[in-house]
């Protein structure tokens, strides 16, 4: 057995001893961790016995806390930091239980990215020559430039692992370096026209019945119901759509019509806890219906009774319950097959995002403003400003010349969007919905007041033919 150094002082037996180096008048506080079942060093920075005690005592203690939570880190190396906040981020995506969404995107950033390129440095040595170098080392791996969003992403992830070591101790506030973000912002989003969507949602007919037969086929019909959906309602594809319950949507008696009204409780502008009101287009009746005769579960029932039931069941799943694993495959097979996964305008392929860009689009040429439209869609005035400038401003004539009103009321801003929504004059999502769901939307919803006037027509003749 190797013995101890001259210099060697016992403070704890096999757990804690201070070792003086024959070059240095400094002790060195040597500690034994059982979980690691290996002796660490650090320096005490005196050469006092007591102090030095002391020190070894607390750094000690302070080992074992942080190995008994999981965050115990062996080396300064980044790569080692690092490990710890993927895990804490491995939480937090199992207890949000989606896909999408920061945390997943943070952990993508430091496995694929930062790891692979910062891994072997310390963490209090990270200059800013060496962040430098990193940029460069990204672009020459993706082969371009990384966009705005994407540096943002990984800038936010390399300041969550600082900010770990920084609070650990393991580098200082001033050894951080100042990260930049060169990528381009405010690029044209790939999107479809009114034209290109009324050609998709008619090749979507035909082409949803033509998979084989169970599963696959009942993926195409869940995928002609989410893009709909999606196109209608400006929602969120993923983040959003797929955290959806029956027992999340409300009919609010108005009177006019009944209106849909989502409350969304999941989502990536969503912080835990809060809420966001969505109103829902009328043709939502029908893709709800439909929907509602897919599901085993909800067999049986109308709608409405579905609806009052509120059950906590996903609203896109397949008939059996499941959520298949993702539908961009799917969508890009629907775009390649109807010859339209290429924006002409972008020259980008389309994702199911653009279906958004889409609904957002109808809805300022219709006349929201983005005031109006920001909360419900959920993206700030001036971001739907920033990426929607492209839209004629004659679309909104009457606002800018002073020929309508504007109402600066909360409510009464709301009672304009739920109008905009729900009462277009040419109202083409009902004709979409109409031919995809092969159904037909009652009169009181298609138009309130020929209802109310055939009503009375049909009451006074009635009256006239007792008499």
């Amino acid at each position: 057995m190797r013995g101890l150094s001259p210099d060697t002082v016992i403070v704890k037996p096999n757990l804690i001893r201070l070792v003086r180096r024959a070059d240095s008048t400094y002790w060195q506080a040597h500690y034994k961790l059982d979980k690691l079942g290996k002796w660490m060093r650090k320096g005490t920075g005196t050469a006092d016995l007591e102090k030095a005690k002391e020190f070894a005592n607390e750094e000690w203690l302070k080992a074992k806390i942080l190995i008994k939570e999981n965050a115990f880190v062996v080396s300064r190396k980044f790569r080692a930091v690092a490990d710890l906040v993927l895990r804490d981020l491995e939480v937090k995506i199992a207890a949000d239980k989606t896909k999408r969404g920061s945390a997943n995107d943070y952990k993508a950033a430091i496995s694929s990215y930062l790891v692979p390129f910062f891994g072997g440095y310390n963490i209090d040595r990270i200059t800013q020559e060496v962040y430098s170098r990193f940029c460069d080392w990204r672009t020459e791996k993706m082969g371009k430039e990384m966009s705005a969003s994407g540096q943002a992403n990984h800038n936010a992830a390399l300041n969550m692992i600082f900010d770990y070591a920084i609070e650990r101790g393991y580098m200082l506030r001033t050894q951080r370096p100042v990260l930049k973000n060169t990528g381009t912002t405010g690029a044209r989003r790939p999107d479809f026209s009114e034209k290109e969507m009324d050609r998709l949602f008619d090749f979507m007919v035909t082409w949803a019945k033509g998979g084989k037969p169970g599963r696959p086929q009942q993926i195409r019909e869940l995928l002609m119901m989410y893009v709909c959906f999606a196109a209608t309602t400006g929602m969120r594809p993923g983040t959003e759509m797929d955290n959806i319950e029956w027992r999340q949507i409300d009919v609010i008696e108005t009177d006019a019509e009944p209106i849909l009204y989502l409350t969304l409780q999941r989502g990536k502008t969503l912080k835990k806890g809060q809420k966001s009101g969505v109103v829902l287009h009328r043709s939502c009746w029908l893709y709800l219906e439909r929907l509602r005769a897919m599901s085993d579960d909800l067999q049986g029932m109308t709608l409405m009774e579905a609806l009052e039931k509120k059950p906590a069941k996903r609203l896109f799943r397949l008939p059996d319950g499941s959520q298949p694993d993702s539908l961009n495959k799917q969508f890009k097979r629907l775009l390649t097959d109807a010859k339209m996964l290429n924006c002409p305008t972008t020259g980008e392929e389309r994702t199911l995002y653009s279906l958004r860009h889409y609904a957002i689009t109808q809805l300022i040429r219709q006349g929201a403003t983005a005031e109006q439209l920001q909360q419900q869609v959920r993206t700030s005035a001036t971001m739907i400003s920033k990426y929607y400038n492209h839209l004629n401003p004659l679309k909104n004539a009457d606002l800018f010349s002073g020929r309508k009103d504007k109402k600066t009321d909360q409510d009464h801003e709301h009672d304009e969007v739920q109008a905009i929504i729900n009462h277009s004059p040419q109202d083409s999502l009902l004709n979409f919905a109409e031919m995809t769901t092969g159904l037909n939307i009652a009169l009181v919803l298609r138009n309130h007041q020929a209802a109310n006037e055939l009503a009375e027509a049909l009451k006074v003749a009635a009256t006239a033919t007792s008499s």
